[in-house]
């Protein structure tokens, strides 16, 4: 069995904590929802991510890195300030739109950006599927993201602690490793992390099992993406955009960076 990768980032409590997919998966399984600013927890040489309510939004990644960790931060302690959430922002943000991130991630019910990395109306571009895999619509989107006017510095693929998606792929496989079967077009997104979890080389189905393919699949839809979009390949490249994987925990309410 491969290790679980270690996470780079700290404990919320430590105050730090650091191939062309079918177009089956467009049916409610992808979509833009709100916006808000990615999420960890604040670093030492940036105090100033520890504010909620921006003059500006970050304009680099490295500043919307330390937005989102400061967000998470709040979150994971149980002090959220829920900026950009009242009714003089929503009428400021009803004619134009300023995110500054986009988050990919499952459709899990307890996975919500913009409240785990504690943003409001207007800060980011949201995209769900099971898994966090990828589809044609929902790589067109995060292109959209990416190009003006909103450029945004940022995308992150975020997975999650206890997968439904990976677990119901691996037992799946469990039954039959070389040609998983799930109901109806969810063998869209077992076709996709099936092969990500032969790479990882897990065995079973229980909770290692499924967390080292969560991280796995994190890193392998970034590295899908950026060969998958030449728009979005050439951003990078310009150093105007980053495409960053992590993993939410469902327990702690902490995300892990896995950029690195």
């Amino acid at each position: 069995m491969m290790p679980q990768p270690e996470s780079a980032t700290p404990k919320c409590n430590d105050a730090t904590s650091t191939g062309p997919s079918r177009r089956g998966l467009l049916a409610g399984a992808s979509g833009f929802l709100a916006l808000a600013g990615l999420a960890a927890c604040a670093s030492p040489q940036a105090p100033d991510a520890d504010r909620a309510h921006l003059a500006e939004p970050p304009q680099t990644p490295d500043e919307v890195l330390q937005v989102l960790r400061a967000g998470n931060r709040r979150y994971c302690a149980g002090t959220p300030e829920h900026p950009n959430q009242a009714l003089d922002r929503r009428s400021d943000q009803a004619e134009h739109q300023s995110p500054f991130a986009l988050i990919h991630g499952c459709v899990d019910s307890r996975v919500t950006p913009e409240l785990l990395f504690d943003q409001g109306i207007g800060d980011l571009f949201v995209t769900r599927t099971a898994g966090a895999v990828l589809d044609d619509t929902l790589v067109g989107s995060m292109e959209f993201a990416v190009s003006s006017p909103y450029s945004v510095p940022l995308l992150v693929i975020l997975g999650h602690t206890a997968c439904g998606a990976v677990t119901g792929t691996l037992k799946a496989m469990e039954k039959d490793a070389g040609n998983p079967q799930l109901p109806g077009e969810m063998e869209d997104f077992a076709a996709q992390i099936a092969p990500v979890a032969r790479t990882a080389g897990v065995e079973g189905s229980g909770r290692e099992a499924v967390d080292t393919v969560v991280q796995a699949n994190a890193r392998a839809v970034v590295e899908q993406l950026l060969e998958r979009s030449a728009i979005i390949r050439k951003a990078v490249e310009e150093q105007r955009t980053r495409v960053v994987p992590a993993v939410y925990d469902l327990e702690t309410g902490e995300v892990s960076w896995l950029e690195g």
